[in-house]
């Protein structure tokens, strides 16, 4: 890219920090007080550092060099004081000064800290809430080790633009603006030396600025790499030592770690070269003013107390100078991650409320389906004109081959996607027409994965309804059949669970997953292979709490073997997407199709190669593509 290029794409770069500082000031708004506070803190220790100096010209001019022309104003002053008293009373007047500056040094750290955790608080939570809201689309195509990333660091650093390196800047500028003006007071001509090193140093910061935006830019994005790759091991640790697999991983991990390695130590070297080039142009700025200050000093035009206080300034005005170089750096950063964490809170809605939307409430779990298609972005198809009816009270088995579609349908009946085309009533109405969290309250859901949450085995219970009563817990817990191995644990109910409840068994995890479901009394229930991987004891016991549960209710079983959903009142069939066969047990069989075929292979009846609807010499004599 050429450096004509480079300029014209940098000059858009503040355009960014603006748009990104127009969107998230809003999450000042609580803390308005604090920051308003931290200001008038900022402004009192500017004011004492532009005192500073003062104390130290009264003792030159007025004792060590009295013969110098001085403003006759602080020659009263000394004159009043008496030579005896001078030394002291600068001497109180330094220490005033600097406790003065400590006092509002430190109310201004504090008042920006405060404001500051403020909006991390804020804008984690409303992060964190969106992330909920997101279709799983959106989830699938992120790795969650870079969503976790944008919660907790980007969220951190935008932190910092927006108060930090914010009230830093303001001070930094008010501070330096104020000490040019004394400048050009005292001494316009030697202001004008000083003045000189702005634009190249201005112009210095620009072009660094640019830079290390990219380069944070590439760091963030390996950083959210590097997290990923720990997330998904970590995981799938067992998965991984099942398999040997420790080096291999380490391998891919040394790769992602290098790439992060050199982006962040390119971001650190220009950083590094930013402050050293700055401090080079100061040092050349003050040994100008030096060099010219003796000079008029010699020549009448300057007290050795002026040059002092010049001197003073001078060498005050760079630390400014150096604050906003690295506030310019920060904000670059800052730009980044604000894009990043932007992102997600721009990423539109799937599954979004409807105008108008009502509240789901006492419904009876009739469940009607016209012509649903639906496809995943950039995929075939899942699901082609799916339609049929479940009357409430009943029980519906879904079954067909892997990718037949049969999760998706679920997915779309508890509203986690929406139908490209076609209609979802519940008793009636339009699923779209509910609102989405009352909707969702209506049905229970036993998953094949029992998902469990840090805490106890109580509090996972109560998570399918957190206004349950202890007495509805206890209850939930018996008829899943929780308390036979719960009753055995130190705490009872009220024992912690390890992550995901890795200290329980299979079975017992899904037996907590059957209560859950149980204590949220809803009027539709939704089996999601929920006997998948249990052995036959595990099996029976699950299968006896999921019968209680399903008592009275619209049922829809999602299962893979057809003897656990053989007395369902119907049964669907669906292959590629489309629903083939519908009937109940007997009529299916009678009709010899897929359900027949299946049926038969696992009864060990017949070739399991029928399972997938062709005989198994078609298969061996028509090789891969027939």
């Amino acid at each position: 890219m050429s450096a004509l290029a480079r300029l014209r794409l940098s000059s858009l770069r503040p355009a960014k920090l603006a748009s990104a500082w127009r969107y998230f000031a809003p999450l000042l708004s609580k803390s308005r007080g604090s920051m308003a506070g931290a200001l008038a803190c900022g402004l009192g220790a500017v004011a004492m550092q532009l005192a500073r100096p003062w104390p130290l010209k009264l003792v030159f001019d007025g004792l060590l060099a009295p013969g110098a022309e001085s403003d006759d104003r602080w020659m009263r002053l000394a004159g009043r004081l008496g030579d005896a008293a001078i030394v002291p009373a600068a001497c109180v007047a330094l220490l005033a000064i600097s406790l003065l500056w400590g006092l509002f040094s430190y109310g201004q750290a504090y008042l920006t800290a405060r404001a500051g955790h403020t909006v991390v608080t804020t804008l984690r939570q409303r992060v964190h809430s969106r992330l909920q809201l997101l279709s799983l689309n959106f989830h699938r195509r992120q790795k969650k080790g870079d969503l976790l990333m944008r919660l907790t660091g980007d969220v951190n650093v935008l932190r910092d633009m927006l108060v930090n390196a914010t009230m830093e800047g303001v001070s930094s500028l008010l501070l330096l603006a104020t000490m040019l003006a004394v400048l050009l007071w005292m001494d316009w001509r030697l202001a004008l030396v000083l003045f000189g090193l702005l634009p190249v140093l201005g112009l210095a910061t620009f072009r660094f600025t640019a830079r290390i935006r990219d380069a944070a830019r590439k760091q963030r994005r390996n950083e959210g790499r590097v997290a990923a790759v720990i997330g998904e091991t970590l995981q799938q640790l067992p998965l991984i030592q099942a398999f040997g697999h420790e080096a291999l991983r380490d391998r891919q991990f040394r790769r992602v770690n290098r790439r992060g390695l050199r982006a962040g130590l390119r971001s650190t070297r220009l950083e590094a070269s930013m402050a050293r080039v700055v401090e080079a142009l100061i040092a050349a700025g003050t040994a100008a003013v030096f060099w010219i200050g003796v000079e008029r000093v010699r020549a009448g035009a300057l007290t050795p107390g002026d040059l002092l206080v010049f001197i003073a300034y001078a060498g005050a005005s760079f630390k400014p100078l150096r604050r906003l170089a690295r506030v310019s750096t920060r904000m670059a950063k800052a730009t980044v991650c604000a894009g990043r964490v932007r992102q997600v809170l721009r990423e539109p809605l799937e599954v979004r409320p409807q105008p108008g939307a009502k509240r789901a409430r006492d419904l009876e779990g009739r469940i009607e389906l016209r012509r649903v298609s639906f496809g995943y972005p950039g995929k075939r198809r899942a699901l082609h004109r799916v339609s049929f009816e479940i009357e409430p009270g009943t029980t519906t088995a879904i079954v067909g081959p892997s990718g037949a579609g049969k999760s998706t349908l679920l997915s779309l009946i508890l509203r986690l996607h929406e139908p490209g085309s076609g209609r979802i009533r519940l008793d009636g109405r339009d699923l779209r027409r509910y609102e989405i969290e009352s909707l969702r309250r209506q049905f229970g859901v036993v998953l094949q994965e029992p998902f469990l949450f840090g805490g106890s085995i109580r509090d996972n219970i109560a998570f399918g309804n957190p206004q349950a009563t202890p007495l509805e817990i206890a209850r939930a817990a018996q008829q899943a059949r929780v308390d036979e191995f719960a009753d055995r644990l130190p705490q009872g109910l009220d024992t912690p669970l390890a992550e995901a409840g890795a200290t329980l068994s299979a079975g017992q995890r899904q037996r907590i997953a059957v209560a859950r479901a149980l204590v949220r009394q809803a009027p539709v229930l939704v089996l999601d292979e929920p006997t998948t991987g249990l052995d036959a004891r595990s099996e029976s016991q699950v299968m006896g709490a999921l019968r209680r549960l399903m008592r009275g209710r619209t049922t829809i079983v999602v299962a893979h073997k057809l003897a656990a959903v053989r007395d369902a009142h119907q049964i669907l069939v669906l292959r590629r997407g489309r629903l083939v066969e519908r009937g109940d047990h007997d009529e299916l069989l009678r009709r010899g199709g897929w359900y027949a075929r299946t049926w038969k292979a696992q009864r060990g009846e017949y070739p399991e190669a029928e399972i997938v609807g062709f005989p198994l010499h078609r298969r061996l004599s028509g090789g891969a593509g027939s």
